[in-house]
């Protein structure tokens, strides 16, 4: 038997000394002490050193003590090994985060026989899953220290060609047509991870948020392997990306609306299936909200993604949710000031746990430090900003509110590492040049988008304008009351 020892350790943040010491292992034997010489006993000779985020934190502090007790030993990390093993929700029953989640008080030595007891299910985890993806996973992550003692403890080694075992195992589930090999050399962490929450088949489960601070690079590779549509329609795009299938998949209709002959809303979803910036202007009740909530609960399904909508009318975001819960759609969420504190919980909770695809906000919105955490915890697709005219001082309903989103998504995409713009969708039935060039110039500076446009024309046909004449007051009163 493998000679391991699980540990936990209790740190002063502000000194950095190790204030308490616990471990178990696999005999039955324990050891809670504050001290380091009977600790540094404990784990002589052994063969592995096994946590909860251990690498990243106990070993920057005990690390020292631990080689020299055991200078062959081997870290191995649960932390690591949870998103891979336990991809679905809901997660394991002792993981929040990352960290351990315990009804005991909060101890080293609880902590080391938790970490145990999920090592031990981690195992199982492991190897529960088909031979092919236990192949692709270690392949994948045995050369990377968080994941290496994992490996070599359950005694096997990268073996067969990884890119085409992937192509087989994820046939039809990603886009055939993605650069796996690109993947595999810049970014095997991201790639493992993605694999194993596609593998889950369950379009609610997202990856935790600490996956999400870590590998910022995580939401590029889910965008190219399952929401970027290839030039060839592969038989993946063709079937998830493509808009006019997924309209009657998703709404039941066949077909999009046209203004004056012209496919500007169907133009205008795939142009966002493409991770386009735009600007479209359609005539109130002209259809604007198929064209950003299909490509949004599409990317939901896809990629785990999360759309925001920013609109400055409360009684409008409700309506919209309430319109898609008619039709059976459950994926949306509004957060506003109309909402009691129960019901704002509610709301975070749904989008923080993966269950939204499309959240509604107003701009003032933007200002709230949870909403701002809200929308780092998630894999953020597309920022769509319905009365775009607000932007303008030209604009009929200026607001001043407006001009700090750009702000917003530039510091999102930066505390997210994320250096993939994320495209935004404006809408307005305001056809004004100056109002156009407003909005244009605004992303253009701020965030470097260039919107492609989509314009309807301004001639409103179900409206008709016609002068009658009346020569005094009492006839055009008379006339009026008719």
């Amino acid at each position: 038997m493998k000679d391991i020892v699980f540990f936990d350790t209790e740190i002063n943040p502000e000194s950095g000394n190790i204030l308490d010491f616990g471990g178990v292992k696999p005999d039955g034997s324990r050891i809670h002490t504050k001290s380091k010489t009977p600790f540094f006993s404990f784990v002589s000779g052994c063969d592995y050193i096994c946590g909860h985020n251990i690498i990243a934190h106990d070993l920057k502090y005990a690390g020292d003590l631990i080689q020299s007790a055991s200078p062959s030993c081997v870290p191995i990390d649960t932390l690591c090994l949870s998103p891979l093993l336990f991809p679905m929700k809901p997660y394991h029953a002792l993981l929040k985060d990352d960290k351990l989640q315990v009804d005991e008080l909060s101890n080293p030595l609880n902590d080391s026989v938790k970490a145990q007891e999920l090592f031990d299910n981690e195992i199982s985890a492991f190897e529960g899953l088909p031979q092919s993806l236990q192949d692709i996973f270690c392949s994948l992550l045995y050369g990377k220290p968080q994941f290496y003692g994992f490996f070599r403890y359950l005694g096997i080694a990268p073996r067969g060609d990884v890119e085409a075992k992937i192509s087989v195992v994820f046939q039809g589930k990603i886009c055939a047509n993605a650069d796996i090999a690109l993947f595999v050399r810049k970014a095997p962490v991201e790639l493992a991870y993605a694999l194993a929450l596609i593998h889950t088949e369950d379009r609610y489960s997202v990856t935790p948020d600490w996956v999400m601070r870590n590998y910022p690079r995580m939401d590029n590779v889910m965008k190219l392997l399952r929401n970027t549509p290839c030039a060839e329609e592969c038989d993946f795009c063709n079937k998830k990306l493509n808009v006019r299938i997924r309209l009657k998949d998703i709404f039941g209709f066949d077909h999009f609306r046209t203004y004056n002959g012209e496919a500007l809303q169907e133009k205008a979803a795939e142009a966002a299936v493409h991770g386009k910036s735009l600007l479209a202007i359609f005539p109130t009740g002209g259809g604007k909200s198929i064209t950003f909530q299909l490509p949004a609960l599409i990317a939901g399904e896809t990629s785990r993604g999360l759309t925001v909508v920013i609109s400055p009318l409360q009684s409008l975001m409700k309506d919209q949710v309430d319109n898609l819960e008619e039709k059976g759609i459950v994926d949306a969420v509004t957060i506003n000031g109309l909402l009691s504190p129960i019901e704002r919980a509610e709301a975070m909770e749904r989008v923080e746990s993966g269950m939204a695809s499309l959240l509604y906000i107003s701009p003032e919105s933007l200002r709230s430090n949870s909403i701002e955490k809200l929308l780092l915890s998630r894999n953020v697709v597309r920022f769509v900003i319905d009365e775009a005219h607000c932007f303008s001082a030209w604009g009929q309903d200026f607001r001043v509110d407006y001009l700090y989103i750009g702000d917003f998504i530039k510091a999102l995409q930066d505390q997210k590492s994320n250096k993939k713009m994320i495209p935004v969708s404006c809408f307005t039935a305001t056809a004004k040049q100056k109002v156009i060039s407003d909005i244009c110039e605004y992303f253009d500076r701020k965030l470097g988008a260039k919107l492609e446009l989509f314009s309807s024309t301004a001639i409103r046909e179900n409206l008709r304008y016609v002068v009658l004449y009346k020569e005094t007051d009492e006839e055009k009163y008379t006339a009026l009351r008719n």
